[in-house]
């Protein structure tokens, strides 16, 4: 899941609109708690962080195989 979420190259550009969209939320922190349930995320963002991690899974077509 890790190397899937935050290092694999077949995501790279994912990868990083994923991140470019979360800084603007100012979340820096990028980890399995931050983005599968927003975790140590201020309650008023978590559910565009949880919309943005989302759409990434959907847009890499990944998840059906998760």
């Amino acid at each position: 899941m890790e190397h899937f979420l935050f290092q694999c190259p077949r995501f790279h550009s994912h990868h990083t609109a994923l991140r470019s969209r979360l800084s603007i939320l100012a979340i820096t922190k990028l980890d399995l708690p931050t983005l599968l349930a927003a975790s140590g995320v201020y309650p008023y963002r978590q559910p565009a962080v949880l919309r943005l991690t989302c759409a990434f899974l959907r847009k890499t077509g990944q998840l059906p195989r998760l």
